[in-house]
């Protein structure tokens, strides 16, 4: 009952959690929001592969975060409008190890999509310090016909107190995650995040997404590269900025998207 308040409270809250991984294994954060929101890049609707839009370890026995923003698609600008995505996120630990959380992704601005896109629920299992295993389900909902099922293992290597380079591998398979693939194969999803940490109020990522399938991993290889940043605006709230590239059309200079999210831990 206690995340189904926190999810109902999301839309009118706004939300999240540190992206860098605070010390004394408070969270640890990745945009993957950035990351895992669109693993399929072949077809107008994807869902994300996992809950939280951001690397992210478990943050301990009660932790509570939510997130709200806008993510748009790698587009011309002049199309913004008609590509961006309203994301919406929600997640609780009911044990020391152990997260659970729901990702909603709203069309309201994107053609071919519905005012309602998708809903991704999922776990993750502290394995270590730095280290947690997840598991995600996207839903048969919205505009998304079929469930389908995401593994992965996250892990955080430490340099100094400054420096951390986060990684997230992910597999996929069933439908609503290979559909973009005429459902075939097994997608495979990774996330390598090198991170800076300025001060407790700013950190920069340079996070590089790299996406295929089992059933043609040259063909269907699909790579991003995600600069972006965390801005401290008081206790417990984070704004995360940046820009999406993607590196197959590298002569096609303007296309580009770019998100914006509030993340508030609770």
């Amino acid at each position: 009952m206690h995340l189904f308040r926190v999810l109902i409270g999301m839309v009118a809250l706004v939300g999240t959690a540190v992206h860098a991984q605070p010390e004394n294994n408070a969270p640890a954060e990745e945009p993957v929001a950035l990351a895992a929101e669109d693993p399929a890049v072949h077809v107008p609707v994807h869902a994300p592969l996992s809950y939280d839009p951001y690397y992210v370890l478990p943050g301990g026995l009660g932790y509570t975060s939510v997130d709200i923003g806008v993510r748009t698609a790698p587009s011309t600008f002049k199309e913004l409008k008609d590509v961006s995505n309203i994301v919406a996120m929600a997640k609780f630990n009911p044990h020391a190890r152990v997260e659970v959380g729901a990702h909603l992704t709203f069309g309201f601005f994107k053609d071919g999509n519905s005012n309602f896109s998708s809903l991704v629920v999922g776990s993750k299992y502290q394995l270590g310090t730095n280290r947690a295993a997840t598991a995600n389900v996207v839903l048969p909902a919205g505009d998304i016909d079929n469930p389908g099922l995401a593994i992965g293992l996250m892990q955080t290597v430490e340099f100094g107190t400054a420096f951390r380079l986060n990684s997230h591998l992910q597999v996929a398979g069933l439908e609503g995650y290979t559909r973009a693939y005429e459902g075939n194969g097994v997608v495979g999803h990774l996330l390598v995040e090198p991170t800076l940490v300025f001060s407790e109020k700013l950190s920069a990522y340079l996070d590089l997404l790299i996406t295929s399938n089992t059933s043609d991993l040259e063909g269907d290889l699909s790579a991003r590269l995600e600069p972006n940043i965390d801005i401290g605006l008081s206790d417990g709230m984070v704004l995360n900025a940046g820009v999406s590239m993607d590196l197959q059309d590298g002569d096609e200079r303007e296309d580009m998207g770019f998100f914006i999210v509030l993340l508030r831990d609770m």
